[in-house]
């Protein structure tokens, strides 16, 4: 099998097929196209779409043998019969009043999921001797997708709308072997993924962490009480930290006790992924929370470059002056413009944002407003705005100083890098930075879309195993959107929550014909999204009506 590309004449995209060669009863040559990976213009859209073709050939190469454990469940019995070609001829029904429908599959997270969770080889997590282990692991990631933010018991309830049988307590006894090396593994897999769909070559890797909250506010030595990024410093916590690629991709992930510091947790996380990948040559690129001497010179000794924010309020006044002082700015449109200067022996690029500035003044003039409020009405207490206030023999005024020098931030921002001047201009270091909201983006997919907190567990491998499961579904939701979105050539990409609707409206309805005893699954009208999600793995979705089995 090889990858061929197609020029269009209709239009500059170029089409990618996955095409294997084979002769005839009389011996000629000749090409079948195993698989269109779809079209692309020229550029990174087609080079990232022959990536993802490669990878897909390789795949389809080692996955010639047949699964030697068929699934049992009935979904996958069902997504097997879908598969299968049947004859298209009508099907006779003795008696159309006799028709009852039994009851109704959601199958679409099984045929994509499934098909791309299968594709990955998620089950080599497991090997041969755990095989009910590893369905039940399946099943558990699969539950996840398509009923995001309910319990393993709530799970084990809405698993026959989805055709599996679970109870609940296979799946907690299933979660007690999740263990270190199983969760390596897991995140070996993905980072070996990854690495194939983006040309084998990771270049930038982002980092940072958020909390996941319990719904209980008992702590141990793992699940503590801390900083809460969820808004709720009432409940203990744990601290994850995620790894993605530039293009949001999930590299890896770590979990740190509740109580951990941001700065605490990036030498350890390192450390993790670098057993997991070759890095090689790579820019890290973090928020303030991140910056600390000795994190930076971890990333120094193991050779890697690195983008982190600077607090500019928190530096010397002397250091200050000279970010305000500094005379060589470089217009990037939009009214932004770059500073590119050293201050103690590091690099520092500062931006300036016109939209930025105007609102940091509008933000200190309400400030301000709401100060002299409390202060006319002897409230006491500075709240968040004592940076303005002076306090001379006991009477409080505004501090003017406090506020000019307030002023003079308006609209900067500044990020400290190792990155070389002749190899990186301050408007590349800025690009850097600026593709860090896809982290965010993943921490709001993670925790909205796919709903992974509060956490219901209480002992620490439950709660490392029900991560492990969720980052699972977070690697085949975020690899399944990055997929669809590059075979399509970029056009009418879908987020992660239109992936999600889509599939979870696939349904096939199992009905009986009580005059004959015959069963038929009729499924529901497909749409062009949904059909191209499925294409994203390679899977048709049929509108065939089937005959299932005889009462």
């Amino acid at each position: 099998m090889y990858v061929r590309q197609v020029k269009r004449q209709s239009t500059v995209n170029i089409s990618v097929q996955i095409v294997r060669s084979y002769r005839n009863s009389k011996g000629q040559p000749r090409q079948k196209i195993v698989r269109h990976m779809g079209s692309a213009p020229p550029g990174e859209p087609l080079e990232a779409l022959l990536r993802a073709a490669e990878v897909e050939r390789k795949r389809l190469a080692e996955s010639m043998q047949p699964s030697l454990f068929p699934s049992e469940d009935r979904a996958q019995k069902l997504v097997e019969l879908r598969r299968r070609e049947q004859e298209d001829k009508p099907l006779p029904i003795a008696d159309a009043r006799a028709l009852e429908e039994e009851v109704r599959y959601k199958l679409g997270f099984h045929e994509v999921f499934g098909e791309l969770y299968d594709q990955l080889g998620f089950d080599r997590i497991w090997g041969a001797r755990n095989r009910m282990a590893g369905r039940l692991f399946r099943q558990a990631v699969l539950m996840r997708l398509a009923a995001p933010g309910r319990s393993k018991r709530a799970h084990a309830k809405l698993s026959r709308d989805l055709g599996v049988e679970v109870s609940v307590d296979k799946l907690y006894r299933m979660m007690d072997k999740v263990d270190g090396k199983r969760r390596e593994k897991l995140q070996g897999i993905v980072c070996e993924e990854v690495k194939g769909l983006l040309g084998g070559e990771v270049e930038v890797v982002f980092f940072d962490v958020t909390t996941l909250s319990f719904a209980s506010d008992r702590d141990d030595g793992f699940r503590k009480k801390g900083w809460s990024k969820d808004g709720k410093p009432q409940r203990v916590q744990v601290v994850l930290g995620l790894f993605q690629s530039g293009d949001g991709l999930p590299l890896g992930y770590e979990l740190f006790a509740g109580n951990t510091a941001d700065v605490s947790t990036l030498e350890p996380a390192i450390e993790g992924l670098r057993e997991r990948m070759d890095l090689g040559r790579v820019v890290f690129v973090g928020d303030g929370g991140m910056m600390s001497e000795k994190n930076l010179k971890v990333l120094e000794q193991r050779g890697y470059d690195w983008v982190v924010a600077a607090r500019l309020r928190s530096m010397s006044a002397e250091d200050q002056d000279r970010v305000f002082e500094h005379g060589e700015w470089e217009g990037v449109g939009e009214g932004k413009s770059v500073g590119d200067m050293e201050v103690n022996g590091r690099r520092l690029v500062v931006r300036h944002c016109e939209k930025r500035a105007r609102k940091d003044s509008r933000d200190r003039e309400d400030a301000l407003e709401k100060l002299e409020g409390r202060m006319a009405r002897g409230i006491k207490g500075n709240g968040r705005r004592g940076r303005f206030l002076k306090i001379e023999s006991g009477a409080v005024s505004i501090d003017t100083e406090a506020v000019e020098r307030d002023e003079k931030f308006d609209g900067l921002h500044g990020v400290w890098t190792s990155l070389e001047r002749e190899k990186h201009s301050a408007q590349d270091v800025y690009g850097y930075y600026g593709e860090l909201w896809r982290i965010e983006e993943g921490f709001r997919v993670m925790k909205h879309t796919m709903a992974v907190r509060p956490v219901f567990h209480w002992t620490q491998r439950r709660v490392e195993a029900h991560m492990a499961i969720c980052f699972a579904a977070f690697a085949l939701l975020r690899i399944l959107r990055f997929r669809h979105n590059c075979y399509h050539g970029g056009k009418e990409p879908m987020s992660e929550g239109e992936i999600l609707s889509e599939l979870g409206r696939v349904e096939a309805s199992l009905v009986c014909d009580r005059g004959s005893g015959k069963r038929y699954l009729i499924p529901s009208p497909g749409t062009a999204k949904q059909r191209s999600v499925y294409a994203a793995v390679g899977v048709k979705l049929r509108r065939q009506t089937l005959l299932v089995d005889s009462s």
